[in-house]
């Protein structure tokens, strides 16, 4: 069954959130939906950095180092069309 949802109204605030299961997020809500989970004031993310439950990793500097050895011919190879 599809739930209908109304447009969302009001300014929305950050909520630390923990589900049933024991999972833990932060949701944006207006003051209804907090209401409709539960939530309160108390329930507020008041530090914005603490809104920052996972945390996003930078991703490493995927850019191979240049070989040192790159511009010289490779070991075994004759040079120009040389047949070793």
């Amino acid at each position: 069954m599809i739930e209908e949802v109304a447009a969302v109204s009001g300014p929305l605030k950050k909520y630390r959130y923990a589900s049933e299961a024991g999972h833990e997020t932060v949701l944006k809500l207006n003051e209804a939906d907090a209401a409709r989970y539960g939530l309160t004031d108390d329930d507020l993310v008041s530090d914005p950095s603490a809104a920052e439950e996972k945390a996003v990793m930078a991703a490493p500097n995927k850019a191979r180092a240049s070989a040192s050895n790159k511009a010289r011919a490779p070991r075994g190879k004759g040079g120009a069309g040389g047949g070793g």
